[in-house]
């Protein structure tokens, strides 16, 4: 269980990365009612708070917990579709889908307790209708997650009755939430929901000051279906007859109004133009970067420096585990860092302050500030001098987070079992 305090608390480990200021060594974080008071030198902290707990970790580096992008977890480790080709993965996956339904909430849990083990503090889900938001919730992280639906399974099909359906059922979820835990609704993709639900689910969002999540670009089968209208997408759930436009996936978002700066769009994988990335970079959305499930998938190579470059928001997300070998966000990060040629400090970044401002959430997550949240991860790494961002980012993705800290709360020590 995650252990909650209401006393004042120093977190203190030989170096500290706030990511949004220059490192500390011997550095600390003095938490309060949950919020990050001040940071500063162990030595300064603590003779100004005598009366204060220390909880020091020697030979570790205090980060910001990661902060992902785009998840499942509803799935399990082990067993998933084989990969190489979108269309066929997801058509095995969906025949799946009675079977799933057994284990599905138990994948959850497991899911979310591996992410907080490695460091993870918040975690915008996305799965149908909103089934994995219990397991979210108790798990001790904060985080958003997106109900999906599927205008086809809703009463007669029309996109008004699809639409006020998943946004009651997102709102009616918010009911007895932890603080900091939300639901909001994702048009799950091009070749899933029609065009005039989309537009209606984007406009009804945005008159609500609500957020919305797509999967856009993914894969080499949606970019046909959206341009051409063929393809195995075109029957993948029911009789999908609206692709054939003649645009990229991307500019037919733009065309139904799902690009807005409340957006995130996940993956943008497989034919993002220079075109592509003017749109995204006018409209203000943002992207949420899963390297490995794309390449697991064979759906291509994201432009993620490209879209930095022109002022796009861009953090990272592991997908789920059908798709991606783990939950750890620092590992996917570091794959990023490899496949684009990225500094450390980039990617510490990507994993952190980059998701946060993604995800809107940029003045209460992400960085190590006074005044935001107190959300840390603890990493065995001890400060070498160097590239530390690097060799962090690096012990994080093995497998070296010691401790997670979310709204202050030891929610994960594995120092103390």
């Amino acid at each position: 269980m995650p252990e909650t305090s209401s006393r004042d608390t120093i977190f203190a480990a030989g170096l500290l990365l706030p990511v949004s200021s220059p490192a500390i060594r011997e550095g600390a974080v003095l938490v309060r009612d949950g919020h990050i008071a001040a940071i500063g030198g162990l030595s300064e902290l603590a003779h100004e708070n005598a009366e204060v707990e220390i909880r020091y970790f020697p030979r570790c580096a205090i980060i910001p917990g990661a902060v992902n992008a785009h998840a499942h977890l509803g799935f399990r480790r082990g067993d998933g579709p084989e990969g190489g080709s979108f269309a066929r993965w997801l058509g095995n996956l969906i025949k799946r889908l009675p079977e799933k339904e057994t284990w599905t909430a138990e994948a959850a849990r497991n899911c979310a307790r591996e992410a907080i083990e490695a460091g993870t503090t918040f975690m915008a889900e996305s799965s149908p209708y909103g089934e994995c938001l219990p397991q979210l919730a108790e798990s001790g992280m904060a985080g958003i997650v997106y109900a999906e639906f599927f205008p086809h399974e809703i009463g007669d099909g029309t996109p008004e009755e699809a639409v006020e359906f998943i946004l009651e059922k997102a709102h009616s979820l918010r009911e007895g939430l932890p603080e900091r835990v939300e639901s909001h609704i994702s048009v799950h993709s091009p070749y899933t929901v029609d065009p005039e639900s989309a537009r209606l689910a984007a406009r009804r969002t945005r008159e609500v000051g609500d957020r919305l999540a797509i999967h856009l670009s993914e894969s080499p089968e949606e970019v046909e279906f959206v341009r051409d209208g063929t393809g195995p997408l075109t029957n993948i759930f029911a009789n999908n007859d609206w692709g054939g436009v003649g645009l990229s996936p991307v500019r037919y978002a733009e065309s139904i109004e799902l690009l807005a700066p409340q957006t995130i769009a996940a993956h943008l994988a497989t034919g993002v133009s220079e075109e592509d990335v003017e749109v995204l970079a006018h409209s203000g959305v943002a992207v949420a970067h899963c390297p490995r499930s794309n390449e697991f998938l064979g759906c291509g190579v994201s432009p993620v420096p490209r879209m930095m470059e022109c002022g796009i928001r861009v953090g990272m997300g592991t997908d789920g585990l059908w798709s991606s070998p783990s939950l750890n966000l620092f590992e996917e990060t570091l794959f990023a860092v490899k496949l684009h040629g990225l500094s450390g400090a980039a990617g510490l970044r990507l994993a952190t302050l980059g998701g946060a401002q993604a995800l809107g959430i940029e003045g209460a997550a992400g960085s190590i500030e006074a005044g935001k949240w107190a959300d840390l991860a603890i990493v065995e790494s001890p400060p070498e001098g160097g590239d530390s961002e690097r060799e962090v980012l690096e012990a994080a993705a093995a497998g070296g987070v010691l401790a997670t800290v979310v709204s202050g709360n030891l929610i994960y020590n594995r120092a103390e079992g």
